[in-house]
């Protein structure tokens, strides 16, 4: 992350169990594969091997996640100024996985205008035949350091725009997404490992049912490096049709365990499944 919640996605996918409904009381048919599609389009769950690689901003820097299984090009300036820096992660023709077990392939270009820490750098990220589990992903990402907030700690406004999600079977879900990022603890060091992040925002888009869908944090999510889902924190996902769907994450373990409330009613849910 340098800083939270992208690059980039993980994407998960649920069983068909349904949750009921009556089209004569304006609802519709929505599917729980289709919650955990919108948790992973919108962009709320944390990929570390993306979010360390392209914070980056120097060769040294990118070179110590080259670990992981992708290539990093480097491409320099051609009047030699450092600033700015764009380099490209390739995935490559086959499948690799991170220590998620995640699968990618294709490149993610990234480019950053000044150092991280530094207010005003702004992060752009595109994506170029760049798979995750067999759904392509598009669309262009910016991470802006918008500087220090009342607590005195880094901030960083963060967007998806046009966002677009083709599946196997030519389906799609598109979203835009809105969301500020607070570094709380990790701030006095360039280790990746003790960053901890607090997330608010929202986002919107149309699910590959053709469900128009609203995502908004109503407690901020709260982010550990090195554990894929948030550890705590709640949103809301209100889907065309259907009841309002509160997700709770918990109250700080790490692990895939959330809950998912509707209509009163409170289930347990696993989350990457």
């Amino acid at each position: 992350m340098k800083t939270l919640n992208i690059l980039l996605l993980a994407l998960f996918f649920g069983s068909l169990l349904f949750i009921s409904c009556n089209k004569d009381e304006n609802t519709t048919n929505i599917k729980d594969n289709t919650v955990s599609e919108i948790l992973d389009i919108a962009d709320f769950y944390n990929t570390d091997d993306l979010e360390e690689a392209t914070s980056s901003e120097t060769e040294k820097s990118v070179s110590e996640v080259n670990s992981r299984c992708f290539d990093v090009i480097i491409n320099e300036n051609d009047n030699g100024e450092f600033w700015p820096r764009s380099w490209t992660l390739d995935f490559g023709d086959d499948y690799c996985e991170n220590y998620f077990g995640i699968a990618k392939t294709g490149m993610v270009h990234i480019n950053l205008t000044d150092c991280w820490r530094i207010e005003g750098s702004l992060r752009t990220i595109t994506f170029e035949n760049f798979y995750v589990e067999n759904v392509l992903v598009e669309g262009v990402k910016t991470i802006e350091n918008i500087g220090l907030n009342e607590s005195n700690n880094m901030t960083w406004l963060r967007k998806m725009t046009d966002g677009k999600l083709t599946y196997e079977d030519s389906t799609s879900s598109t979203w835009e997404s809105t969301r500020y990022s607070e570094m709380i603890e990790g701030t006095d060091t360039w280790a990746f490992a003790d960053d901890v992040y607090l997330v608010t925002g929202f986002g919107n888009g149309v699910d590959k049912d053709n469900n128009n869908f609203s995502v908004e944090i109503t407690t901020a999510l709260k982010y550990i490096f090195g554990c894929r889902f948030p550890v705590s924190g709640v949103l809301e996902i209100i889907i065309e049709g259907a009841e309002p769907i509160i997700i709770d994450f918990g109250t700080g373990d790490c692990d895939n365990i959330a809950t998912q409330t509707i209509n009163g009613v409170t289930t347990e849910i696993e989350l990457g499944k």
